[in-house]
């Protein structure tokens, strides 16, 4: 349990980088990085509270629906750049 705690910490000071650098890059470079912001303050809380069983079965939920959604968009991807002329 020890090591999952840390685990937990660790991934939440990523998170926690995660918002900061998107942060400056949208500060000094351009707009575009402002989706990357708003992913990391949904996934700052989600992380801290995983220790919560409730919401660790929603985090479950959450992984499943994101990989059928890449696996979707990654298909899409495909039909679209190799389908004939």
């Amino acid at each position: 349990m020890v090591n999952e705690k840390g685990m937990l910490v660790l991934t939440s000071l990523v998170a926690v980088g995660i918002f900061v650098v998107a942060a400056i890059a949208a500060y000094l470079q351009s707009i575009v990085v402002w989706p990357l912001i708003v992913i990391g303050l949904i996934f700052i809380p989600l992380i801290l509270l995983q220790d919560r069983v409730k919401f660790a079965h929603l985090a479950e939920k959450l992984e499943l629906i994101a990989f059928v959604i890449t696996l979707a968009v990654i298909i899409i991807g495909f039909l679209i750049v190799y389908t004939p002329a």
